[in-house]
């Protein structure tokens, strides 16, 4: 297991990818189109590639989300923290077990080599756990 990025909800990819560029200025990926989340993610890094950052922005009918972002009166709010798993299937059941609630069922986040679960603990937050590297 590594850890992978940090994730941030956010009202605006573009405005938040201008703010945080003095620090993560390599666009990876923007505004990519996940069905299976009702998002744009947009992936940042750093120059020498060694952090990322993962802007989440919900469509508008992903009212979870937008009900997060409308509650803290923010346009952006630190939302997750994920890992890079080898076993995909051993994480999630451990996790599972452990009390963790699934948030988003395993899906493939952006290709078939990359299966991807959120999940929340009370005393933890989200943690997303995801199979591989990007």
């Amino acid at each position: 297991m590594r850890f992978s990025h940090i994730g941030y909800v956010v009202c605006d990819s573009q405005a938040t990818a201008v703010a945080v560029r003095p620090f993560f200025p390599v666009t990876v990926r923007f505004r990519e189109y996940v069905a299976a989340q009702k998002v744009f993610i947009s992936l940042l890094e750093t120059t020498d590639g060694n952090s990322q950052i993962e802007l989440v922005e919900p469509l508008e009918n992903n009212l979870p989300l937008r009900e997060l972002l409308a509650k803290s009166g923010k346009s952006s709010l630190p939302y997750h923290i994920c890992f890079e798993v080898s076993d995909f299937d051993e994480h999630f059941s451990t996790m599972k077990t452990a009390g963790w609630i699934v948030l988003t069922r395993p899906f493939n986040a952006f290709d078939s080599n990359h299966r991807s679960s959120h999940l929340y603990h009370p005393d933890a937050g989200v943690i997303e756990i995801m199979s591989g590297p990007l």
